[in-house]
C-alpha cells in the first residue's frame, strides 16, 4: 500500500481514526469497540483515553467515563491533556467542585497555559467568585491576546459584574478573532440585551442559531426577544439600566418615546417621574408621580413613590394621604409605617405616629432606626424611661 495508506498507519492510531469516524456517524457502540481497543494498544495514551471517554459520555455511561478517567490522572498525574479533559468532564456534568480542584492541578503543573487558566475562570464565575475569576481570565488574556475564548469569558464576567461597556469591548474582541463560534455570538446577545440594544442583540442571537441550529434555549430567547422588543414594559427595565450606567440623556430620551406611544402607561409615569426626581427636576417629577396614581390609584409602588417624593420636599400634609393609601393596600409594610410615622411625627400626631412606629417594629424586628425615632417621639410625650428603652435598642 502507498504512503499514507491505512498500512502505513500504527494499529493503535488506526483504531482512534476508526472510533473518531464511528463517531462522526452517529455510530457511538462501534465508536466504543474501537477506542477501546486503542487503549488496550497502547494503555499510557491520552489521547485514547480522552476518545474513550467522551464515546462513554455521549451514550450517557458517565459513571464508566469517569472511572477511566480517574484510572488515568492516577496513573499519570502530571499529563495536563488528561487532568484538563478530566476537569472539563467534571464541570460539563455539575461536579464543579472537583472541576475546581482538578483545573488547580492542571495549573499548578502548567500555570502559563492561557486556556486552562480561562477555564479555572469560567469555574470560579459559575462559584460566584467573580472577583477572583476576573483575575485569572485577565491573566489569561494577557497570555494569549488572541484567545477568543479568554476575551468572551472576560466580557461574561465583567457583564455579570455590571461593567457593561467593558464586557463589550471583550466580546467584540472575541467575535473579530472568531466570527463563526456560536457561543461567543450567544454571549454577545445576552450582553446586548442587557443593555437595552435589543435590536442588535436579535442579530447575534440569529446568528448563533445559523452556526448551530439546533439550539432549543436560543431559539427560546430569539424568540421571545422578538416579542419583548416591543414591550413598552420590558423596555422600561432596559432603560433603568441606562441610568444606573449614568446615560442619562438616553434613558430620557426612551422615556419619552414610551410615553409618546403609551400615554396611559401607570408604569413609564412612575418611572419617568422617579427619574426626573433623582435628577433634581422637581417641577417636573411631581405631575408624572401623580399620573401614575391616577391612573391606577391600587398600584402601592406610585402611592409610595409620591408619598417618599412629597417627604422629600417637606411637604408633610400633602404626603401623609399617599402613606395612609399605601398602607391600606399593604398593611405588612414596614418602611411605609415608619416614613407614615415619622411625618404624623413631624405634623404633631403623636398618638397616630406611635401606632404606625409600633406596626413598623413588629413587622421588621431589629428596625434600629425605627427604634429611634420612636424614642424622640416618647420623650416629646413625656415618656422618659419608655424612650430610653427603644433609644438603647436603637444602639444594639
Amino acid at each position: 500500500m502507498g504512503i499514507g495508506g491505512v498500512g502505513d498507519i500504527e494499529p493503535v492510531w488506526q483504531y482512534i481514526a476508526r472510533a473518531s469516524a464511528a463517531i462522526s456517524m452517529g455510530q457511538l457502540d462501534e465508536a466504543e469497540l474501537y477506542a477501546k481497543k486503542a487503549l488496550s494498544t497502547e494503555p499510557s495514551l491520552a489521547e485514547a483515553y480522552i476518545l474513550l471517554c467522551d464515546v462513554l459520555e455521549k451514550k450517557g455511561k458517565r459513571g464508566e467515563a469517569n472511572l477511566y478517567y480517574q484510572q488515568a490522572v492516577t496513573s499519570q498525574p502530571f499529563n495536563i491533556t488528561l487532568t484538563g479533559a478530566y476537569a472539563f468532564f467534571l464541570f460539563r456534568n455539575g461536579q464543579v467542585d472537583d472541576a475546581e480542584v482538578m483545573i488547580r492541578k492542571t495549573l499548578a503543573i502548567a500555570p502559563d497555559h492561557a486556556a486552562y487558566r480561562t477555564f479555572y475562570a469560567v469555574v470560579l464565575q459559575q462559584k460566584g467568585d467573580l472577583e477572583k475569576a476576573e483575575e485569572n481570565v485577565r491573566t489569561a488574556v494577557t497570555m494569549d491576546p488572541k484567545s477568543s475564548d479568554a476575551h468572551s469569558t472576560y466580557g461574561v464576567i465583567l457583564w455579570k459584574k455590571g461593567r457593561h461597556d467593558e464586557a463589550i469591548k471583550h466580546i467584540t474582541r472575541a467575535i473579530e478573532l472568531k466570527p463563526n463560534d456560536p457561543s461567543i455570538q450567544l454571549n454577545y446577545a445576552l450582553v446586548l440585551e442587557s443593555v437595552g440594544k435589543l435590536e442588535e442583540a436579535a442579530v447575534h442571537y440569529q446568528k448563533a442559531l445559523e452556526l448551530r441550529p439546533n439550539w432549543p434555549e436560543v431559539k427560546e430567547r430569539y424568540e421571545k426577544l422578538k416579542t419583548l422588543k416591543d414591550d413598552p414594559k420590558f423596555i422600561l427595565k432596559q432603560t433603568k439600566i441606562l441610568k444606573d450606567q449614568g446615560k442619562i440623556g438616553e434613558a430620557e430620551v426612551i422615556y419619552k418615546k414610551i410615553l409618546e406611544s403609551n400615554p396611559n402607561l401607570n408604569e413609564a409615569h412612575n418611572d419617568y417621574g422617579v427619574f426626573l426626581w433623582e435628577t433634581k427636576r422637581i417641577a417636573e417629577a411631581e405631575p408624572q408621580l401623580k399620573k401614575a396614581v391616577e391612573l391606577d390609584p391600587n398600584w402601592v409602588t406610585a402611592q409610595y413613590n409620591l408619598a417618599l417624593f412629597y417627604t422629600s420636599q417637606g411637604r408633610f400634609s400633602d404626603s401623609e394621604p399617599f402613606f395612609s393609601r399605601t398602607i391600606e393596600l399593604y398593611p405588612n409594610f414596614p418602611d411605609a409605617h415608619f416614613w407614615y410615622a415619622n411625618i404624623l411625627f413631624k405634623l404633631n400626631k403623636g398618638v397616630k405616629a406611635e401606632e404606625h412606629y409600633k406596626k413598623a417594629i413588629e413587622q421588621k424586628p431589629g428596625f434600629k432606626k425605627a427604634h429611634e425615632n420612636y424614642g424622640h417621639l416618647l420623650r416629646t410625650l413625656g415618656r422618659t424611661k419608655e424612650s430610653e428603652e427603644h433609644f438603647k435598642k436603637a444602639n444594639t
